[in-house]
């Protein structure tokens, strides 16, 4: 449930809004495709890393991996809030000239 109101939807909502225009249907298709893959394989290694680690090692290393993506929609995700497409596709197209 946590999962799903959380990290879950940041994928959907910042790949939307921080791809620009032109590449945003295929950078979504890869994104997502990227995003099922891994659950996939996930799923398929579960019940072998369960045996190797057992359960509370899952839990430990989905927590550590939930706590890294945390740390990167906190630092390094700029806040779109009140911002048009337009102008965080502008935000991004400065900060690339920047560098």
């Amino acid at each position: 449930m946590f999962f799903a109101v959380g990290p879950g939807v940041v994928v959907w909502l910042a790949i939307s809004e921080l791809l620009p225009m032109a590449i945003r249907s295929k950078g979504m298709a890869f994104c997502l495709f990227a995003n099922s893959l891994v659950s996939t394989i996930l799923a398929a290694v579960f019940m072998d890393l369960a045996g190797l680690i057992g359960y509370g090692g899952i839990f430990i290393m989905c927590a550590g991996f939930t706590f890294i993506y945390f740390l990167i929609g906190v630092f390094l995700l700029p806040e779109t809030k009140d911002k048009s497409l337009e102008a965080i596709e502008g935000y991004f197209r400065l900060k690339t000239a920047k560098s």
